[in-house]
Order: structure tokens, then sequence, then C-alpha cells
């Protein structure tokens, strides 16, 4: 196996020097010594309280980094232009990803994989102070303050070798127990969610057995105290055991009764903080749904209104649609008409082919994209109750499950007729419920959702590889995704659903 001598990681991320045969060194050269940096009690507990900006803003660029070019590969969001990867993501047939560090894209996973592990370093910083070397945060009314600190550090830590996780093959695990002069060597991404959920407890523990109540501007809009973020670290730990199947026998494999546990103490809130447009901002919601950008797929409206064709074959579709229903009609979902917008016609360019074409564009965040100060999610109470009945389903109590998702936005948004108590009912409910209710909300989720299903269009890669660039840096051998490159069903769809 390859292997990686000094994996340095800061969380100011700006230089990557190769200085030897298998050695990588990363540094910001223009930030003070890490010693100097961290050596107030006040500047460690800074760094703690910015990792929720930290963390948000790197799940939702989308622009720069995975998010766009997933919604399109799921199939959930189309744009047939060439930024973010989508129109590359999106070919159909598919193409396997381009790997190289010359691929003019090749930021998309860059951006996302260096992020993540910035993200992380500054965690593993934090801990290494407040946890292996003793450091005591006191607030100025003499309240100890460490278990706050340290448990912010433990829910970014998991969250970010989570999400590695979740979207890439493989990485490196460091934490603040590494000795980063030793060699690290890859591992699978399993062994990634394995390892962030560990973190994840880390918190979840230290939640249940503190009071607290982070500054107002770590969290805008949100109250977090030691409750909201216990819910807040186990909903994301039944996020990452839920998401991370390749594949369908992968998913029915999974511990349903410890994601049951997670998610039943997991947001009873969306954790949703408010934008500003200045710190906080989510490119991924932006260009998703941007007039002239991003539209929701054929299959996305085919879903909520039958009637619909489930992508566009030529130009003659535009006059086979049917009329755009207005009001309630028995047999289509509400939200139709009430998170969506119909079009009558689009600006995507015909030689890059008419299965991008579509007839509506999602409008639930319009507000936001008018005022660019409204609150945008990226876990919702609505996911956590899903975890919850699909956790029920697999165990199985389908009677539970159906009236979870029977109180929820399906019936009371939607107005569609209640699900039965059957695994078949249940199941496409939980499917359908992610894509239309969950809709561009947080990173990867119809991508996750459609993988673990085995419904990604054939060819479309389950993961993405290491970055070539950081290979390069790191010494490895390239390698990459896509139709025939890879196993077939573990690293690329040999499933579909059309």
């Amino acid at each position: 196996m390859k292997t990686i001598k000094y994996f340095l990681l800061f969380s100011t991320l700006v230089a990557v020097l190769l200085t030897g045969c298998e050695s990588l060194d990363v540094k910001n050269e223009n930030d003070p010594d890490f010693a100097t940096a961290f050596s107030k009690p006040s500047d460690v507990r800074g760094v703690a309280g910015s990792m929720f900006n930290a963390w948000y803003m790197e799940v939702q660029d989308g622009y720069e980094a995975a998010g766009l070019m997933l919604w399109v590969g799921a199939d959930a969001g189309t744009c047939s232009w060439g930024n973010s990867a989508m129109r590359d993501f999106s070919y159909e047939p598919r193409i396997a990803w381009d790997n190289t560090s010359s691929y003019p894209n090749a930021t998309q996973t860059v951006r996302q994989y260096r992020g993540l592990y910035s993200v992380l370093s500054s965690c593993n910083e934090v801990l290494a102070q407040v946890e292996l070397g003793d450091m005591v945060i006191t607030a100025s009314d003499g309240t100890d303050e460490t278990p706050m600190v340290t448990a912010i550090a433990h829910l970014f830590q998991g969250l970010s070798l989570g999400y590695v996780g979740l979207i890439f093959d493989k990485g490196f695990i460091a934490t603040e127990y590494t000795d980063l002069t030793q060699t690290l060597v890859t591992v699978p991404y399993m062994t990634m969610i394995d390892t962030a959920v560990k973190c994840l407890d880390k918190c979840i523990a230290i939640c249940a057995t503190n009071t607290f109540t982070l500054d107002a501007n770590w969290v805008p809009g949100i109250t977090m105290t030691n409750v909201k973020m216990g819910e807040l670290a186990n909903t994301a730990a039944a996020v990452l055991l839920s998401y991370s199947p390749r594949n369908k026998t992968q998913n029915d494999a999974v511990d349903w009764a410890k994601v049951g546990a997670y998610a039943n103490k997991g947001l009873t809130y969306d954790f949703a903080p408010v934008m500003d447009d200045i710190q906080w901002y989510t490119s991924y919601h932006t260009y998703a749904n941007y007039g002239g950008w991003g539209q929701a797929d054929m299959r996305i409206v085919n879903m909520m209104d039958p009637r619909f064709p489930s992508r566009f074959t030529d130009a003659n579709t535009w006059s086979i649609l049917p009329a755009r229903t207005t009001t309630h009609t028995a047999g289509i979902d509400d939200r139709i008409f009430k998170d969506f917008g119909f079009m009558s016609s689009t600006t995507f360019r015909v030689e890059r082919g008419y299965y991008h074409f579509s007839c509506y564009r999602f409008t639930r965040y319009d507000n936001y994209l008018s005022t660019w100060t409204t609150a945008q999610p990226q876990f919702r109470k609505t996911e956590n109750d899903l975890l919850k009945a699909e956790a029920l389903l697999h165990q199985p109590d389908l009677a539970a499950a159906a009236a979870i998702i029977n109180a929820g936005e399906r019936v009371t948004r939607g107005g569609l007729t209640p699900v039965a108590a059957t695994a078949s009912e249940i199941e496409n409910a939980i499917f359908y419920e992610r894509n239309i209710e969950l809709f561009c909300t947080g990173l990867g989720l119809e991508f996750f959702t459609m993988r673990k299903a085995d419904k990604l269009q054939a060819g479309t890669p389950l993961h993405l590889p290491i970055p070539g660039s950081q290979l390069e840096v790191n010494i490895m051998e390239n390698y990459s995704f896509g139709p025939g490159l890879g196993v077939a069903g573990e690293d690329y769809s040999n499933g579909g659903w059309f």
C-alpha cells in the first residue's frame, strides 16, 4: 500500500510543498508559529467557535467543491453549463472522472478534499491543547468552558472525517493522537466512517454530561446549547451510517438498530444558520437554483406529477407537456407548485443534450436568492425523522415507520395519501421524501440516496478518488472511477433509474 510520510494539514492551508521522495508537508507560511497561535486559551476557544462556520462553508460551497456535480450526477438537478464539473458529471452516457491534476475542473475534488482536512486539522490542534496539553478554557465569569470547546472539536473532527468517507473511496485518518512524523496509510471509506462516528460519540458524551451555551455569533440564528449540539452530533452519526453504503446490498447490511439509536436522540430543530452574505453564505443553494443556472431534473418533476415525462428526448417534448398544476389535485404532489416553479423554456444548449432540459426550477430558496440573509439548511429535522423511519423499516417495525412518514411533510405539505404499513411503500416513501422534501439541502444527499438504492445512472462513479494533485504529492499512482474503471457496483454504478 502506498504511504505518506508527513501529513501536516493546517487549518489555513495555502501551500503544498513536496519535500522528499514520499513526503508531504503542508503549511501556511503566512501564519505565526503553531505554538504561538495556540498558546492562549482565548485563541483556542476562538478557533473552536469558528468551526461551525468553517465546516458549513466547506459542505455548502458547491461552486468550487463537489456539491453541484454530485447534485446533477444524481439526476436531482440539471445544468448543461461546464462550470463546477456539472456538464462532465452529467454526461449521458456517463464518462469516467478525469483525475489528472491538469483537468480544468480538478478543483472540485481538490477543494472538497483539502477543505475537509483543513477543518479536521484545526479540530486536532484544539484537541491537542485541551486534551493532550491539559489547557483549561475559562470564561470571564470563571466558568470552565473546556468541555464546550472539546465537544465542538470532536463534533467537527467526526463530520470532517465522515464526509471524506461519504465522498471519497479512501482517505487518511489523523486525530489528536496521531504521530505525524510516522508513516500514515490510506484506509477504506468505511474505516473513515467508523472513526468519524467514534469522534461524534465523544461529542455526544460531553454534551450529555455538561451544560453550556455557545456564543451567539458562532451559529447565527440558533441558540446552540449542549442539548442542541448533542442532537446535531447524533443526527450526524445516523447520517454517516445510513448514507455510506455504495449499493443496496451494503445498505441492507447497515446496523439499523444503531442508526435508530442515534436518530432517536437527533435533531428536534433545523440546523440552518442565518446567512449574512459575508461569512455565511451557500454557493451550492445559489447556483443550483439561481435563474439561468441549475434547474430541477425531470426525474424529480415526474416523481411529483407523473403526467410529465421523466426526461426530455427531443424538441418535441415541449409540445407534449401537460398543463401545470397550481392547486391540490389527487395523485399530484402539492409541492410541485409550493416549492417549484414552471418554466416555459430553458436556456440550456441543444447540442449538449436534450436530457439536460427541464421545465421546472426549485423556488423554495427564492427568498434567500433575493435577500441573501435567510436561514439555509444543512441538516433538517425532517431528515432525522426519515432516518428514524428508515431504521424502523429495517428492524422491522413497519407501523411505527409509517406513522413517522405520515406525520411529516409528505402528507401535511404534499397532500399525498398516507402510506400503508408495508415495507415496499415505506421504502419508496423514504426515497421519495429525500428527493422531494429534502431537495437541495445538504451536500450529496440525493447522490447518497440514489447510490445506496442502486439508482445512479450506469457508469456514474459511486465515490471520488483522492485528487490527482494530492496523489502526485504523495508519490501515489493515479486512479479514477467511471465506466470500466474500478469494480462495477462498488466503484461505479451498474444500476440505474431508467
